[in-house]
């Protein structure tokens, strides 16, 4: 598995030392033509944009994993799907909790010989076998259902960020904004993480306030 994040990751970086070369190659046939180059990696959350306003290029780059630690969205966000996760166990746990009590009985009407005929022993039986069925059932959907609402968090989570580095980069004007997930190696200096992070909470603690 590692071996094939390595490649990929390669793969990623040639790609856009291959942009670079034909950007130049554009350039230097066609100096009085702008040419912009935007590509966009949903997989990593890498974003591209172009400077216009300047010959030189600017990099940087953030850890995608530390700034949503440290996002306090992030944080809020959790706690309404942890709210949610611990209502849907609890309502889970009480049904198993009920289903175990009358598989107890049963049991021990089974040992006890309760039972009026083999007939009705047998209903009982087949009764509990579809309630056993309907649990794991519960137990499947419910199980989905957290995933997909985790799915949700990761999706706005990125949408936040991703919205908020298009405004961000109107000022600071990089021209490519990558995550370090998908670099190989990257100088610190380029590392703009706390920066971001500083300014998303500013921004969420102003939009709370207003609530």
């Amino acid at each position: 598995m590692k071996n094939i994040n390595l490649l990929l990751n390669i793969i990623l970086l040639t790609a856009v030392a291959i942009l670079f070369i034909l950007y130049f190659n554009l350039k230097s046939n066609n100096p009085n033509k702008h040419v912009k180059t935007t590509q966009t990696d949903t997989t990593t959350s890498t974003i591209l944009a172009q400077n216009s306003n300047s010959k030189e290029y600017k990099f940087a780059f953030i850890n995608v994993d530390t700034l949503l630690v440290k996002y306090k969205l992030t944080n809020e966000l959790q706690g309404k799907l942890l709210k949610k996760q611990k209502q849907l166990e609890a309502s889970l746990n009480k049904k198993t909790t009920e289903f175990q009590k009358e598989a107890a009985d049963f049991q021990k009407k089974v040992q006890t010989n309760s039972f009026l005929s083999e007939q009705s022993a047998k209903a009982q039986q087949q009764e509990l076998y579809e309630k056993q069925q309907k649990l794991l059932a519960l137990r499947d959907q419910l199980s989905q259902e957290i995933m997909n609402e985790n799915q949700k968090l990761n999706q706005q989570l990125l949408d936040s960020v991703t919205n908020f580095l298009e405004e961000f980069n109107k000022k600071a004007g990089y021209t490519f904004i990558f995550n370090n997930a998908s670099m190989l190696y990257a100088i610190p200096a380029y590392d703009i993480t706390d920066t971001v992070v500083k300014v998303l909470n500013q921004r969420y603690e102003a939009s709370n306030s207003k609530k």
